[in-house]
């Protein structure tokens, strides 16, 4: 489709053409070249954008894109190309060409040195702990050491007592919720056999009550001893 254009736009620039998703302008003879070289141009933008930037493996990200520009041939005898995308197709090639040749010679993946357990282990960092006999507070100051250590060792069992309190309200508070779970449980329980046996009740006076209806022949059977 390409090739056909190629009587009609002489005078074309590449700049001109414009992809459209209208109709009219989908189903159009220049739409094809228009979709080529808006390809190309970002395959251009890609070896600028790119080269450099990608520690020396340029070659081998663009491989598969300079294998697909060699598969365009603008001075086919069979199939020549429009001039305008035969100017695209060198630009986005000189591009993809400079982004892989800007990669610096480099040591084959093979001949490198693994990283060793010390580059690979996670850095641990000890915490720095203050001796708590050498602090002193602000509060602390002016008096004398025997009252600074009465004060501190106060403020200590303080804070011992404040968190002895706390846990023991939630285990408190867990045994609580356990003992309540397992009442649940024992009231379910008891409830379950109190409907299956008020159900039981239920029926077998259904039943009473059809017989009296019936004319009492099954009372007078268990009355006569015979049931």
């Amino acid at each position: 489709a390409v090739a056909d254009f190629d009587e009609k736009s002489k005078d074309v620039d590449a700049s001109d053409l414009q992809i459209s998703l209208e109709k009219d302008k989908i189903s159009s003879e220049a739409m094809p070249a228009a979709i080529l070289c808006s390809t190309l141009k970002l395959v251009a933008m890609t070896g600028e954008i790119y080269g450099g930037s990608l520690n020396d493996a340029e070659a081998e990200v663009l491989d598969e894109v300079s294998r697909s520009i060699l598969l365009l041939k603008p001075k086919s005898k069979s199939s020549p190309l429009p001039l305008f995308v035969a100017i695209a197709v060198a630009e986005a090639a000189q591009s993809i060409s400079s982004a892989s040749s800007s990669a610096t010679n480099r040591t084959p993946l093979l001949r490198r040195s693994g990283a060793t357990a010390g580059q690979l282990a996670i850095k641990s960092y000890a915490p720095r702990m203050e001796d708590p006999t050498r602090y002193a507070m602000s509060k602390d100051k002016g008096k004398s050491q025997r009252q600074a250590i009465l004060d501190r060792n106060r403020r200590e069992y303080k804070r011992e007592h404040k968190a002895a309190t706390r846990e023991l309200r939630l285990d408190a508070a867990f045994i609580e919720n356990e003992r309540r779970q397992a009442k649940q449980k024992r009231d379910n329980t008891a409830r379950e056999k109190r409907n299956k046996n008020f159900a039981w009740l239920e029926e077998e006076q259904a039943t009473m009550n059809q017989q009296v209806r019936m004319g009492g022949g099954l009372l007078n059977i268990m009355k006569g001893g015979k049931f």
